[in-house]
């Protein structure tokens, strides 16, 4: 069976699936250069059929994880339920509260519209899932586990903003749903927002902000927005609260005016983690499974991701690496095989976009279009490297297929050595970025366990820099570039299967250093997608954002006589 994922909201983007394989997957930021592009994804579409062989025709199923519609069975009740509750305790709220349903069924029009049309332009079969069944699909099916609690979270997506779903491999019971009112997605967003960042992108930067706040200072005023009462996400509605990313009343606004940034970002970062910490060891002690798996734009958040990991009752967490909606291609897709077929996909490599080319093709290309950076094949290219390290050069990786998701995995990475705790400022402004967030360290499986405190190997969570973990503190002394000022860190932890040319850089670094971990940061500048072609690489290499280019695991690409280490070495 084939079946091929789209989605056209927020990130649009493409995933394909034959069978019991993943084959690709790639967001349509990557071609446009536009960051978060919602066009429709017509050249993801194309390159995920190209990379099969395949036509449209021979697809036997288009997926789609979005505007699925209001149904009694799912919505009704929950509704109901929501609005009774809201005129016995909060009226003044109701406006508010029916604006937000007015929206969510206006929303998605165009966008769905759009996919439709694509359906019957091609005479094609259209597969519609819920847009939180999706996620909780995406996030099973690609877990390493038979039996686990599922949590979904986002700002809104079919009429919910969370669910809990218990999976195992005969029966899928949904224990919870709650609106799109009561979204602990806009709570973060709308913080964003009032701190001056981009709702909805963001978000990040505010976990980074946390770190440096009082998180009980404002913890009151953040439990008048949004609450956990009785196991149940309830939002107020009113001077403080509107479940959107904008609108924002003068008695909110006055009351944080004088609040250190930091300080709000604290507070709402812990209500968060407070919040849901609640909710999954509720059915956690009800169900008796162990495993959790997440997936929704909120669990972006690593810091939340750790809290939930370290719940007494929770023995192993899966984050869907491509866990915000951006995913819901990939979730589509799988989902739809797995309801079709109980086809699983457990722990898929995200390395599933276009791939970096042949070293013939990149000389090619730099002989043809760039005359001013030279390129060496060295003998040992990992020593090379190591050497390059040393020397204090800034690495551009650009080999093997582009990671699908917001992760950069060192296929689509700048490398570079953790010793340096300056590197965050300096780096972050040749990429232009504002970052409060440290760089997230790559090691090797083998040191691990000595970096990174309660990691152990089957915590696969780790593999895809989704979660954070504190730090030993020796790593903390010898690696100051990745470590935050919490004394916590995001890994990547490099097994030999999955990447075996990073993991011999690592080890060799580690032999010749005794340092356990490199910077892996993203190849992009600030507000641009990662870089997907040859051309991105080598334009951002002409640009001085990086020293060298790593091409296909085996070429070394620099400027000309701009570059000390290569005018020694190669020139």
């Amino acid at each position: 069976m084939i079946v091929l994922g789209i989605t056209n909201n927020d990130l649009s983007g493409a995933c394909l699936v034959r069978d019991d394989r993943i084959l690709s997957a790639v967001s349509e930021e990557r071609f446009t250069r536009i960051k978060d592009d919602k066009v429709w994804p017509a050249q993801s579409i194309s390159f995920v059929l190209s990379e099969a062989g395949i036509s449209l025709e021979d697809v036997d199923y288009v997926a789609y994880g979005w505007n699925a519609g209001f149904t009694a069975e799912k919505h009704l009740p929950l509704y109901f339920d929501r609005i009774v509750d809201e005129v016995k305790n909060n009226p003044d709220g109701l406006p508010l509260f029916r604006k937000r349903i007015a929206d969510e069924i206006s929303n998605d029009k165009e966008k769905r519209a759009e996919f439709d049309k694509f359906i019957s332009d091609n005479a094609l079969s259209a597969y519609y899932i819920d847009h939180h069944e999706c996620h909780a699909l995406g996030a099973y099916v690609c877990s390493p586990f038979d039996e686990a609690l599922t949590l979904t979270c986002d700002g809104r997506g079919d009429f919910q903003s969370l669910t809990l779903t218990h999976y195992t491999p005969n029966e899928t019971t949904v224990l919870q749903r709650e609106t799109s009112i009561d979204s602990l997605g806009y709570f973060y967003g709308r913080i964003t927002h009032l701190l001056g960042y981009k709702p909805n992108r963001h978000e990040g930067k505010i976990t980074g902000l946390a770190a440096f706040g009082d998180p009980e200072k404002l913890l009151g005023v953040m439990r008048q927005m949004i609450n956990v009462e009785d196991g149940r996400i309830r939002a107020k509605c009113g001077d403080l609260f509107l479940p959107s990313y904008n609108g924002y009343s003068d008695t909110l606004q006055t009351l944080l005016a004088q609040e250190k940034p930091e300080d709000i970002a604290a507070a709402v970062q812990r209500h968060v983690e407070d919040m849901l910490v609640k909710v999954v060891t509720y059915h956690l002690e009800n169900i008796g499974t162990s495993n959790l798996c997440l997936a929704g734009g909120v669990f972006g958040n690593v810091k939340l991701n750790q809290r939930l990991r370290e719940i007494p009752n929770v023995s192993n967490v899966y984050v869907l690496p491509c866990m915000g909606d951006g995913g819901l291609a990939l979730a589509a897709a799988v989902g739809a095989a797995y309801l079709e077929n109980g086809t699983r996909f457990k722990n898929p490599a995200m390395t599933l976009g276009p791939s970096a080319r042949s070293v013939s093709q990149n000389i090619n290309l730099i002989n043809r279009d760039y005359p001013e950076l030279g390129y060496h094949n060295p003998s040992n290219i990992i020593e090379t490297l190591v050497d390059a390290l040393m020397e204090n050069q800034v690495l551009g990786m650009f080999k093997g297929k582009m990671e699908f998701g917001p992760r950069s995995l060192c296929n689509r990475s700048i490398v570079y050595h953790a010793k340096d705790a300056d590197v965050n400022d300096w780096l972050n402004k040749r990429m232009h970025r504002t970052e409060f967030m440290p760089f997230g360290p790559v090691t090797a499986v083998e040191q691990a366990a000595e970096c990174y405190i309660g990691w152990s190997e089957e915590q696969v969570a780790a593999d895809t820099m989704t979660m954070t973990y504190d730090c030993h503190p020796q790593f903390i002394e010898a690696s100051p570039a990745v470590v935050h000022i919490d004394g916590t860190a995001r890994p990547q932890v490099i097994r030999p299967e999955a990447d075996g040319f990073m993991h011999k850089l690592l080890n060799a670094w580690h032999s010749r250093t005794g340092q356990s971990a490199l910077i892996n940061t993203s190849f992009n500048r600030h507000e641009e997608p990662i870089v997907c072609s040859s051309q991105d690489a080598l334009a951002a290499l002409k640009e001085g954002m990086v020293d060298l280019v790593v091409m296909s695991e085996s070429l070394i690409v620099w400027r000309k006589n701009k570059n000390s280490f290569a005018l020694q070495r190669f020139e």
